[in-house]
């Protein structure tokens, strides 16, 4: 019996080397900070994955908020041509991993992307799959999820497999933007069909879902900020290599580095070290004869944090779905 999915973070490192690790070439994730045309132009970007608080009390509906169902599309995937490689979500916490391969799985040589044997088998396999046994054999593929989940942080106090959303946790979800056939499409595990938002030449991507996002983020209060939108494209070092940007690939080798450490930090559970360090601190405090009077000061801090998160309005769990 295959494990479960765990959480992992929308983050460009995260995501760049775990499809890295899946056997991709060529392909990297840069964070947006803003929806601005140029920006997002400079990088030619193959796609975006767009993170944003799930409304969990939100059901399916007919006809999409925004575009429409495109039935059309999935069944032309089954023939390999013309059509659109699309998963239904059978599983928690695997949407980030779905919303990337979303993209990828619809790209190929032509837009200079290598999605490697790994990937080019399983979509081989799932090619003649209805929507929801593509989900399935994702769900289940031990390759991928391995990958998946060695980029989770290390907890030792929460099974991700065992629990489930609740309409009071902070549900976060990821879905897909690309251009497919000359068609901007929004690819989302937990809709029945990609959403089609009109004709979309790859070389208009980055002007065309600039209005499709700002409509997405408009279904929400003003005072709603909790979105992450990353970009995937080609390998930026390759460009400045090309360029002869030595200072631009300096900064990207940087970027990398970074990246790698942060991952490495993602894989370490450091509450033994914590716990010995505590240990110091407290011993410390005991031989200076202070202990009490610090065990009372960290009560009071801990009470006014208490009062002021509940004047604000508490922050639920955070899930991802």
């Amino acid at each position: 019996m295959s494990g479960g999915w765990n959480t992992i973070e929308s983050d460009a490192g995260v995501f760049t080397y775990l499809i890295e690790n899946l056997g991709v070439k060529n392909v990297q994730f840069d964070e947006l900070i803003s929806l601005d045309e140029a920006s997002l132009a400079s990088l030619n970007p193959l796609g975006v994955i767009f993170l944003f608080k799930y409304p969990t009390g939100e059901k399916p509906t007919d006809v999409p908020k925004d575009g429409t169902f495109d039935f059309d599309a999935v069944e032309k995937g089954f023939t390999g041509e013309g059509g659109v490689w699309f998963a239904a979500q059978t599983i928690q916490n695997a949407c980030g991993t779905q919303a990337l391969l979303s993209v990828l799985l619809n790209k190929g040589e032509k837009d200079g992307v290598s999605i490697g044997p790994n990937l080019g088998e399983f979509k081989e396999f799932t090619g003649a799959f209805p929507a929801d046994l593509r989900g399935e054999a994702l769900s289940n593929s031990d390759l991928i999820r391995d990958v998946h989940n060695s980029f989770a942080r290390s907890s030792p106090f929460i099974s991700d497999e065992s629990r489930m959303a609740t309409e009071d946790d902070d549900v976060y979800h990821f879905i897909a933007y690309t251009s497919i056939n000359n068609t901007l499409y929004e690819l989302d595990g937990l809709q029945p069909a990609p959403i089609s938002h009109g004709p979309c030449a790859p070389s208009d991507f980055s002007s065309k879902i600039i209005p499709v996002l700002q409509r997405r983020i408009e279904r929400y209060p003003a005072h709603e900020i909790r979105f992450n939108l990353l970009a995937m494209c080609q390998d930026l070092r390759a460009r400045a290599r090309e360029m002869g940007d030595w200072e631009a690939l300096e900064r990207e080798e940087a970027k990398r580095r970074e990246w790698r450490w942060e991952n490495a930090l993602r894989r370490h559970n450091f509450v033994g070290f914590v716990g010995e360090l505590l240990k110091g601190v407290v011993a410390k405090q005991e031989q200076a004869g202070s202990y009490d009077k610090w065990v009372e000061e960290a009560k009071s801090r801990t009470q006014k944090k208490m009062e002021d998160r509940k004047r604000k309005g508490g922050q639920g769990d955070e899930m991802e779905m």
